[in-house]
């Protein structure tokens, strides 16, 4: 994975130690040797990813800021 995906919104495919695969979608927070610090965008959790585990990546149109902004919610006041 790239450096200049941090702090961007991409989508990768994960292969875990068990070999079992993950699509996720995770905003990058910084990229440390063989490591990706993200935080997962679905479970809102922080993660840690090997980059040879990484299979696919690619940019998400999807970003963080539409995800706060569809969360928040209406309050009516009448």
């Amino acid at each position: 994975m790239p450096t200049k995906y941090v702090g961007e919104v991409v989508e990768i495919v994960y292969m875990d130690k068990d070999g079992k695969l993950s699509q996720r979608r995770i905003e990058v927070h910084g990229i440390r040797g063989e490591l990706v610090y993200s935080t997962c965008l679905t479970s809102g959790e922080r993660r840690t990813f090997r980059r040879d585990r990484i299979l696919a990546c690619k940019p998400s149109p999807f970003r963080r800021r539409e995800m706060e902004k569809n969360n928040r919610s209406i309050t009516l006041h009448g």
